[in-house]
């Protein structure tokens, strides 16, 4: 199974290519492709000057894979912020970024995660197009959406209700397989950053998220116990109708002090979106570890399981509906944790969001999205937290009753 990246938007490259640089995973290679409205975006001084001062080896890996940068839209400018430019600039030159993506050489069966910074213009506005337009040949398109910082402006909001919106749902039908959100404040808060430069700041950011990357590919990987297969990841979920997940975190952790029941609660204080992990129905727990200790059996793939479940039945909606483990042994010294929980209520995210949202939505003159465009991606985003809360209720209701002893006893009569 392999995979690639395609990121649309400034923030997505920098993501994308320290990934790259930095990790160089197998099941990856080089099918990595950088994509944007306007040149000087992804100029070395102008998107990743930063990176190359942290690592001079950057700038030779940049320059091995400047062939996976597609330039696509008629503006010289680019998107400007608005999302809609975004996506008419892709909907233009869709003819080139499609030649630029068959270049990677994906397969059918292969996975694309696309990766965007929902704040944004160019990406927020590409993607969720992108991936509607490549659906019929790509089995499993995940997508990566960066939510904003506390403190950006109306009109970051206001693209990033409009982003979710259009990939989960694109004219009337399911979009990305699976929508996976962190918000950078939230990043932020789990480092404790204090560092003074707005650079430094985003490059720590960054680098968490990347790993959050390499969290959810590896239990495809070698040394992964037991192999959360991409088929895992969405085909169960999609037929319950929930495509939206966001990560908890515990890394860089000492396997000498930590247990895996420690690690899994140390995880669930440390979510990386704002919402209520115990409105979440799924999750997906991954534990990379030391190679020596899972040698010595100190972490077992048996032991995840077991603990897992008691963990899920003691934090999740009626113990989860639905719950994979992996534990992954790995050469690094420390042991990290991801829970990937699915399903939760979008009650937090919308309340935090939707006041600049509005605010943004009653200002526009209608130059270039229209009111009743907007409307609708309302109504698809409503429907969709609809089900997800009608569906949090459902499971509760099922574990707390007495459904399952009348259904007992029937088998028995």
């Amino acid at each position: 199974m392999k995979w690639s990246i395609v990121a649309p938007g400034q923030g997505a490259n920098r993501i994308s290519f320290l990934y790259y640089a930095k990790f160089k995973n197998p099941l990856i290679e080089d099918r990595v492709l950088l994509l944007n409205t306007t040149t000087s975006d992804v100029a070395p001084f102008r998107a990743l000057d930063y990176l190359f001062s942290k690592n001079a080896k950057y700038k030779e890996i940049f320059e091995k894979m400047k062939h996976r940068i597609c330039i696509f839209g008629k503006s010289p400018s680019g998107a400007g912020n608005n999302w809609k430019i975004g996506e008419l600039e892709a909907k233009y030159d869709f003819e080139l970024i499609d030649k630029y993506f068959s270049s990677l050489g994906v397969e059918k069966g292969d996975v694309v995660l696309g990766i965007t910074t929902l704040g944004g213009g160019t990406g927020s506005g590409s993607l969720p197009y992108i991936i509607h337009k490549l659906k019929d040949r790509v089995d499993n398109f995940f997508a990566l959406g960066i939510l904003p910082f506390d403190f950006e402006g109306a009109q970051r909001y206001f693209n990033t209700i409009c982003g979710i919106s259009r990939l989960l749902r694109y004219n009337n039908e399911q979009n990305a397989d699976m929508l996976i959100l962190v918000e950078n404040s939230m990043v932020e808060r789990y480092l404790e950053v204090i560092e003074k430069t707005v650079e430094e700041r985003y490059h720590r950011i960054n680098e968490e998220i990347i790993k959050v990357i390499n969290m959810l590919i590896s239990p495809g990987g070698e040394g992964a116990k037991a192999t959360i297969d991409v088929a895992d990841y969405y085909q169960l979920p999609r037929s319950m109708g929930v495509y939206h997940f966001a990560p908890c975190i515990s890394f860089g952790n000492d396997p000498e002090v930590f247990s895996l029941e420690a690690l899994l609660e140390a995880a669930l204080e440390h979510p990386l979106a704002p919402f209520d992990t115990k409105t979440a129905t799924m999750a997906y727990i991954v534990v990379v570890a030391p190679k020596e200790y899972v040698d010595k059996g100190i972490y077992t793939q048996i032991g995840l399981e077991r603990i897992s479940k008691e963990w899920a039945d003691k934090h999740l909606v009626g113990g989860g509906i639905l719950r994979y483990s992996s534990l992954v042994a790995s050469e690094q010294d420390s042991v990290d944790v991801m829970i990937l929980l699915g399903g939760f209520s979008f009650k937090q995210i919308l309340s935090k969001y939707l006041r600049d949202y509005y605010n943004f939505k009653e200002s526009l003159s209608e130059l270039v999205v229209s009111r009743e465009e907007i409307d609708k991606l309302e109504e698809e985003l409503k429907k969709y937290v609809a089900k997800t809360e009608e569906s949090i209720e459902r499971i509760r209701e099922i574990k707390e009753g007495k459904e399952f002893e009348e259904k007992l006893k029937s088998w028995f009569e």
